[in-house]
């Protein structure tokens, strides 16, 4: 009974701790350089994507409207 009790505090102890670190979002390493840059690249990733899913849609319309594919 008394490792159970143990095991019990050990195991709460771990989630508490996980919990309170789930809340830390500050990049650990040049975290100054992270928060700049990142939301770039996302915006860079999304423009690109979306400029690729437009045109190669166009093109593939484009290609069964001349009955080519």
């Amino acid at each position: 009974m008394k490792h159970f009790i143990y095991i019990c505090f050990l195991f709460l102890i771990v989630v508490f701790f996980s919990f309170i670190n789930s809340f830390n979002n500050v990049e650990n390493f040049t975290p100054g350089i992270r928060q700049f840059y990142r939301p770039i690249i996302r915006n860079t990733r999304l423009i690109s994507e979306g400029f690729y899913n437009k045109t190669t849609t166009n093109i593939s319309n484009f290609l069964r409207k001349i009955a080519i594919i």
